[in-house]
Formats: C-alpha cells, structure tokens, sequence
C-alpha cells in the first residue's frame, strides 16, 4: 500500500510519472482541496534525490508570487516523502498546445506575460528556474497561468552542469556557462514562439544538431507574426548579454508591443481566448470551476519528519517568512504519525521576505521529452487558505481578525469555493502557540485549556521515547469548549434584482432570508438566449440577512439577445428559486478594428483581413490590389453574425510581378487598412553554351552565348586551359535577355598540348554548363645541317 501524506484524504491521481505521483488531496481538518507531490519510491531511497526533492521544497517556501503555484507543506517521514502545494484548477500549456494548436499572438502574450512575472519573483531571490516549458505552465479556467516545478533551479551564476530540456535550453547552456537570469527568458521566449506558430524554434530530433542550432542558426522571425518579431528577435538572441537582462525586464517590453500592436485591452481579450481554450479541456481540470476565494492573511507550515521518532516543523507565513523561519519546534511523540502544531500567526504581506539563509545548491534530475504527457510537475496546483487548528485561528499582527479565519462573515461578492476556517467564540490571540517537550510516557489526547498559549520560546530538547506496538493519531481540539450545535437553517426568501449589462459584463445582485445563522450555498447560474454560459457557487453563513453581487464578463456584448440570472439555494427557497432576465437591445454595428497583412505565394497576392465589430449586423468589406501604385483588381465581402472576423481576399496575376511591389487597400464602414509586399524573384538562367573555340600558339579564343528570363544582371566565368597553364576571364552581362561575347586568353600554347574552354554563370543555368576542347598540333622537327668535309 502505497504511502499517504498524514492530515490528508487523497481523492484522486492527476498525474504520474518517473519521479512520482500527483494527487488531488482535501485537507481533513478544513475540507480544504490541495496537490500533493509524492517522490516515488525509488527515489526516496536515493539520498541525492530526496536532496534535491527537499531543496526544491526550501525554495519554494522562499518564493510567493501570484504568478508562481504556492507550497504549504513538506512532509517527509521514513516512508516517504510529499510537497504539499495549493491546487491550480487548470490544465498544462502543453496541453492546450496538442490538442488546440496555436493560441493567437494575445493569448500567447499573456502567458508570456504571466510567466515572465513569476519568473521575476524567482530572479529577485538571486534563482534561475533554468527547465521553463509548457508542461511547467499550468493555465487556469479564468487564463491565468502559473509557474511550477523548480526542481532543477539554482541560483544565478552558479557553475553546474547543463541540465533542461534541450527545445528551450539557451545557447549558454550548450556552451557549459553558468546559467542567468537571461537563459530563462531565452526559454519563456522559445515556449512563446511555439504558442504563437504551434511548433518550436528548432526542431532537430538529433540532440547535437539541436544544439548547433540554438548555438548558430538564425532566429526564425519570420514565422512568427510582424509585429511580434523583435520580441522574439530579442529573447532568442544567442548571447544572454543582447536579450532583457531578466524577466521583469522583459515585461515592460512585452507589454508596450502588446498594447502597440492589439490595442489597451489585449490582454483581456488574451485571457478569454486562454479560458476558452481550458474550457474545451474541461475534462483534464482537477476539479469544476469555481470562482477562487479571496484571503488577505495566508499561511504556509512546513514540516520534516526526519525520524520515526521525532518531526520537525517550521511555519513559513507572509512578511512573517524571515522570522519564523528560524522558530523550530521539537516534538517527540511515540508514533509514526506526529501530532500536528497550532498555527502560527501571519502578517499579511503583498511581497513576503526570503527567509535569511537561502536552500543549498539543487542537484537536479534529468529533464524527460518535452512531448511526451503531463508529468506530475505539469498537473496543477492551487491556493490554499488557512491550515491548522479551527479553534485557534490566526490573525494579523497589528491588525483586524481575517473574516475568511475567525470566522465572520463573507465580505467577498464573487464566489468563495475555499473553504474557510470555522467560527471561533473567541477572541483569536496574537501570541504564538507553544508544544511542551513530551515525556516518554505515551501521548494523550487532552484538549488544551481555554487560557491563552505561552509565550515561552519552545524547547529543543528530543528526549528518548518508545514507541507503541499500534500507531495513533490524534487530532487537535479546539481550543474553546465544544458547544451544542446550532439548529437546522431554512431558506425564507430568496430575491434576484439589480440585473443590468454594461457594455459586455452582466451583474446583479441576490438577497437571502435566512431563519437562522447555519451555512447555505446558493448556486448563480447565467445564461445568454437560454445557453449556459457560467455558474458560480456563493457560500453563506453566520448571518440571518445576505445580499451578495455577481457579475460575469460575458466576452462581447449580446446584441439583441435576453441575459438570465438564476439562484438555487441549499436548503431550498420555500418561495422557490430566485431568477431575473434583462433583454439587451441590438447594437448599432461598427467596425472598431481594422488589419490586414499581405503576402506572395507565387503569382498570387493573398490579403488576410482581421476586423472586429460593435455589433452583429452586415458589414461590407472591399479590397483594391495595385501594383506599383497602379490598381489592377477589386475584391469585396459581407460580413455579420459576429463582432470577429478573419476574412481573405486573393488575386492571382498571370506571372510573378517581379521586383515590383504589391500593395492593398481594404475599406469597411468608414475604416482603412492597407498592407504591402516587395515581390522578389530569382535571377533566371535558362543557358549558357560555347560556341566557337579556337587554339593557336598565340593563346586561346572562345564565343560564349548565354540567354536569360530577366534583364537583371549575370556574372560569366571563362575558363581556358592549355597543357599545364590555366587562367579565368569574367563577364558581367546585364540589359538584355540574350548575350554573345567573344573572350581571347593571350598565353604562349605548348604545342601538342591539349586544351580546353568551360563557360559557367552565376547563379547557375539551367543546363549547368559547357565546354569545348582539342589538342595542339605536334612540334615541327628541328633541321641539323651536318658539315661537309673541304677538298683540297
């Protein structure tokens, strides 16, 4: 039977790999839904992987970002070992890659944006996450994205040996450089890129070739959309020193060519896109979305049990993080299962502090195929609100009792599906509870008193204990007496009113009559021309009177179509359900954004028009094709039924319109788009032939003829040869589609030589070449007159 995290019930498996196990947890104390992270079994045995495993837990507790999924717990005890971490409802980015393609370049913004941020969060701690990739992006039903999976981060400049996944790895990596906060922007730029075109910068499957690819071939701009290209220019630069020094850096530049390119409202219209692309992978979520509660006070505990006979707990709270970082509470107990410690109270903090000693360097694991399945790291992992003892709550240093701890009730409008701790009938106090050193005498399960905890600083004794035949486990009491419980609550009205939409945002209000202060659930449902669209869940209790507000961004506005608000109560209504319905009247079209992009496929001129409209009426669309100014064709389109359009218009000339340029103009109700080409073509050589060669003692002679497709210009290449001397004439030909020209290679031939005449151009013609030749005529004899004798 396969080991479980003490506190937990596991619900069901999200993941499983080689390393491990994902699973989705609720918390037994508050009900509360977690992701626990279980190292298998293999490797618990393997002292440098719990290392790492236990390295990557002390840095996370270092790290709170919005944008970076949160621990809560280590657990580690000698049957295993667990991270437990707050659950992302949401699928990997990896997912939505294989299963929808491409995101749009404002859907792939965001999440560049998103993990750009937290990233941010890890290079301001001095770490390099260094294994940045879509299974690591965890993307949210409302798309949002969060980073996971730090198990291979070391800290900036640190020397260790290249380790990642090779698609996303920096050239610096390849190179054996230490890693910076530079090659995590590399790969966030590279997992950019792949959201944007639907694959990645290099694809070689050969692992050297990919790295003599990240190393020197060019960045492929051009596959990726115009006005993005120097982002992506930028953040695959192959030295860290020509790309954003780090991610926040990095931001700034994302956001000003966002806004640019698609206007102030891209990154809602990129997280819509993001949401609907989750929405088609509903089945993948851990767990229906719901709205995610909003908590002003968290708190982390993390625990080690080093020993079967001890275990060692540090609690990690907001801008508390530095100082209880060092409080390490001792507790002997005589079973596998330790008791577990009243909560430490937390300040809340928007940016916590490191703690004061950051983890040791992480030895990490091998990174797997980056198209293979979800790995555990991949599953998502989401907020969890207060953990510990419901009769101790913690409240903030300085401050007022968080209605979402103590109790109270619900200040929040939007739904609240983390649950909450119960109510205390006690003033909450702001001294930290304490755990006396245990005897060897078994442990009891006495309630503690009422009394204030002390303030005494906990002991490090371990005294020597032994332990039962049968584990127990005990579960903290309150730490107010137990009273009766309240009696059954009934539903006395429930009234839906206040329903309104604005632009494209419906909201109304509810109000529940209770006949008591017991929890009740109401269930808001919206529906858009009787289409399900959303459904929230709103939680209440502790009062006899709610009035609660929703809303619901709708995407576009509904034109000409009725918005119904309905709620369920649990217990019913006894005056049934509350619903409410508003007609919103037709819109008058407009076209309030105009594109267009031109390109050349061949002889054929392809405009592709985006545009977005106010309404949902018929819109004409007319595109005017010119060549060098001069127009040559017309094209036209109606458009309705939508407020989003992509449209493409086509002409195809009769040849390529070589060294001209294409251009566009598209109008519609009033609004102008224009784009433009610069049609290039490649120099044609159809021949080139010799066609007279002569040889002489005075050198050789050669007619050459080349023909064309263009009057652009060609070089000629001569070559001559005679014997053992060679030389090379060339020509360049230009103006005319048709050439003859005579060349003369002045040498002394060597007679019986043979020789030999190749004409070549460049670029090349279509029959490659051509050459004539022969042999010199032999040496004529010399003549020797041979003295005749004189007679006398």
């Amino acid at each position: 039977m396969e080991w479980s995290a003490p506190g937990y019930t596991e619900i069901t498996q999200l993941g499983a790999g080689a390393s491990g196990r994902v699973v989705l947890a609720a918390h037994e104390e508050t009900g509360v839904k977690v992701a626990i992270k279980y190292l298998s079994e293999r490797l618990r045995h393997d002292p440098a992987a719990l290392g790492r495993f236990r390295s990557e837990a002390r840095l996370l507790t270092t790290l709170r970002d919005p944008n970076v999924a949160t621990l809560w717990e280590y657990i580690q005890d000698p049957q295993g070992a667990a991270i437990v971490m707050e659950l992302v409802n949401g699928v990997p980015l990896r997912a939505l890659l294989r299963e929808s393609g491409p995101t749009g370049a404002e859907a792939a913004l965001v999440v560049l944006k998103g993990s750009l941020l937290g990233l941010a969060g890890a290079h301001a701690l001095g770490l390099v996450h260094r294994d940045y990739k879509p299974e690591n992006v965890i993307v949210r039903d409302d798309g949002h994205s969060k980073l996971v999976d730090f198990g291979i981060a070391v800290k900036q400049g640190q020397a260790t040996r290249a380790e990642g996944t090779p698609p996303y790895m920096a050239p610096e990596l390849w190179s054996g450089e230490p890693a910076t906060p530079a090659t995590d922007v590399y790969a966030a730029t590279a997992v950019f890129f792949e959201c944007l075109t639907g694959h990645r910068p290099y694809r070689s499957p050969e692992p050297s070739v990919l790295g003599y690819q990240h190393l020197h071939a060019p960045v492929p701009v051009d596959d990726a959309p115009e006005p993005v290209r120097e982002l992506i220019r930028r953040g695959l630069a192959k030295s860290p020193a020509d790309r954003p020094a780090g991610a926040e850096a990095f931001v700034a530049e994302v956001e000003e060519v966002a806004r640019a390119a698609y206007g102030d409202d891209w990154e809602e219209r990129g997280r819509r896109r993001l949401a609907g692309l989750v929405f088609l992978l509903a089945l993948l979520l851990p767990e229906p979305a719901e709205p995610a509660p909003q908590v002003t006070t968290t708190l982390a505990r993390t625990v080690f049990r080093e020993a079967p006979r001890k275990a060692v707990r540090v609690a990690m709270a907001g801008g508390l993080a530095a100082v209880v970082a060092a409080a390490v509470v001792v507790v002997a107990v005589n079973r596998e299962t330790p008791t577990r410690l009243e909560p430490v109270a937390a300040a809340p903090s928007e940016a916590p502090s490191p703690t004061p000693s950051l983890p040791p360097a992480v030895t990490p694991r091998p990174s797997g195929d980056p198209t293979a399945g979800p790995s555990p790291e991949d599953t998502a992992l989401g907020r969890l609100p207060v953990i510990g003892d419901p009769g101790s709550p913690a409240t903030a240093t300085g401050g007022s009792p968080d209605p979402a701890v103590t109790g109270g009730p619900d200040p929040v409008a939007t739904s609240t599906d983390g649950p909450g701790a119960p109510p205390a009938s006690t003033p909450p106090s702001s001294e930290p509870p304490t755990s006396d050193p245990p005897t060897s005498d078994p442990p009891t399960s006495a309630p503690p008193s009422s009394a204030p905890p002390s303030s005494d600083p906990p002991t490090t004794t371990t005294p020597t204990v032994t332990p039962t035949t049968t584990p127990t486990t005990s579960t903290p009491t309150p730490s107010d007496p137990v009273t009766s419980a309240p009696p059954l609550t009934a539903v006395s009205s429930l009234v839906v009113h206040r329903l309104a939409v604005r632009g494209a945002v419906a909201a109304g209000a509810l109000t529940v009559d209770a006949t008591g202060t017991g929890p009740i659930t109401a269930r808001a449902t919206w529906r858009v021309a009787g289409q399900e669209v959303r459904t929230e869940r709103i939680r209440l209790g502790d009062a006899r009177t709610y009035t609660r507000t929703v809303s619901h961004d709708l995407g576009e506005r509904p034109c000409g179509k009725d918005v119904t608000l309905t709620v369920v109560s649990d217990p019913p209504a006894r005056g049934g359900n509350g619903s409410s319905t508003v007609s919103v009247p037709p819109c008058p079209t407009e076209v309030t954004g105009l594109r267009v992009r031109l390109a050349m496929a061949g002889a054929t001129a392809r405009a592709t028009v985006s545009m977005r409209t106010s309404g949902t009426g018929e819109v004409p669309v007319a595109a005017a094709f010119a060549v060098n100014g001069d127009q040559v064709a017309t094209r036209s389109a109606e458009a309705s039924g939508r407020t989003s359009y992509t449209t493409t218009f086509r002409h195809a000339f009769r040849s390529r319109p070589c060294g001209a340029t294409v251009t566009v103009r598209v109008t519609a109700k009033g609004r102008t788009a224009t784009g433009s080409a610069d049609v290039v073509c490649p120099i044609e050589v159809r021949s080139v032939s010799v066609v007279r060669a002569v040889a002489d003692a005075g050198g050789l002679t050669a007619t050459v003829a080349v023909r064309t497709g263009d009057t652009r210009p060609v070089r000629l290449v001569v070559g001559f040869q005679a014997g053992k001397i060679a030389g090379t004439r060339q020509l360049t030909l230009s103006g005319a589609t048709s050439y003859s020209r005579t060349i003369r290679y002045a040498v002394k031939t060597p007679c019986g030589a043979s020789w030999r005449v190749r004409a070549s151009t460049r670029p090349g013609a279509g029959n490659g070449g051509s050459q004539r030749g022969g042999t010199l005529p032999d040496c004529e004899p010399e003549v020797t007159e041979t003295p005749q004798p004189e007679i006398n």
